[in-house]
Parts: C-alpha cells; sequence; structure tokens
C-alpha cells in the first residue's frame, strides 16, 4: 500500500483533549498510564474487570421460568421411559437453579418427586418379595401392583406441569423433600 493509502498514524507525543477517553491497551487490558478518566466517570469493563451486573447467570422472563417449570415436570415422565425419571428434573434443576426462584421450586419439587417415587418402589418391591417367599409363591400377584405408584405419578406430574404452566406453585403429596 502505498503511504496516500494508509491512514494516519496517531501522535501520541501530544496530550489528549480534555474529556478524550484513551482506548484500551491490548497487550495488558487496561487503559494506558497518563490518562486517567475524568472525575465520576470510570472507564468501560474490560474482559476480567467486569461490573457484578453484567456476568452471571441472568434471570429468566416469567413466561420462560413457566416453561422451564412445566419442562421438569414433564422431563420426569419422558426421562422415566430410560428408568432414570430422575435425570430430568436434575437437568433442569442443576442448570436453572440460579436463573429463577419459581424455576427452582419447581425442579427441586419434580426432583423430590422422583426421588420419593423410587424409594417407594424399592420397599414396594422388597415388601413384595418377601411376602412371595413367606406365602410360597402366592404373592407374588402382588408385583403387578408395582405399576400403581407411576400411574399415580403420572397423573401428579401433569397436574404439576400444568400449574407451573398457569404461574401456579405445586406441591406432590407424600413426598420427601430433600433438595430445596
Amino acid at each position: 500500500m502505498s503511504e496516500s493509502q494508509q491512514s494516519p498514524r496517531p501522535d501520541f507525543t501530544k496530550a489528549p483533549p480534555p474529556g478524550a477517553h484513551p482506548p484500551p491497551d491490548p497487550q495488558q487490558g487496561r487503559a494506558p498510564q497518563g490518562y486517567p478518566p475524568p472525575a465520576g466517570q470510570g472507564y468501560p469493563p474490560y474482559p476480567g474487570q467486569g461490573r457484578a451486573d453484567t456476568y452471571g447467570p441472568r434471570p429468566l422472563s416469567p413466561s420462560d421460568e413457566r416453561m422451564w417449570g412445566m419442562l421438569a415436570h414433564l422431563s420426569a415422565i419422558a426421562a422415566s421411559l430410560v428408568t432414570l425419571s430422575f435425570l430430568g428434573p436434575l437437568v433442569v434443576f442443576l442448570v436453572f437453579k440460579d436463573r429463577g426462584r419459581f424455576v427452582r421450586a419447581h425442579a427441586a419439587e419434580a426432583l423430590n418427586m422422583t426421588i420419593s417415587l423410587m424409594v417407594y418402589e424399592v420397599v414396594l418391591a422388597v415388601l413384595f418379595t418377601i411376602l412371595t417367599v413367606l406365602t410360597l409363591g402366592i404373592g407374588s400377584v402382588l408385583f403387578g401392583l408395582l405399576i400403581v405408584p407411576y400411574v399415580v405419578a403420572l397423573v401428579f406430574c401433569v397436574l404439576a406441569a400444568v400449574a407451573a404452566n398457569q404461574g401456579r406453585e405445586y406441591r406432590y403429596p407424600l413426598v420427601f423433600r430433600l433438595v430445596r
């Protein structure tokens, strides 16, 4: 390029005009020395020097909070198809717990429900096994009843999802509240 096509180079030997903000020094990530900002004004934040309100989890909008609250409950149904019913609410809880109290409450409630459901299923399976052994196999018909807690949980999950979509709180009955 010829000299006429090049942009003019700044003259750093002259003092900047009053009130002018110099560009940041790209090697140091801050403004060059000798250029104090005007009184009451600071430089815009540079990477690593941001204000606390510009970084971190951003709060969700109310409609997004309702949607993720609803999906926390419905994900328990979807994840139960692969026998990991706690996985969906756990992911929603871990990802969105700091972005809104409403989502956190619904995700924690769905997670508590799935944990309680697993505990109930294990206790019922052990109880039915003991009864089957004691009755010499006649109690094996009770294993068909293991589907009942899942059906009840399905109904309550749908009710909870509807409540979350409408912006209401929902509490599952007979649930151990381990996650808050």
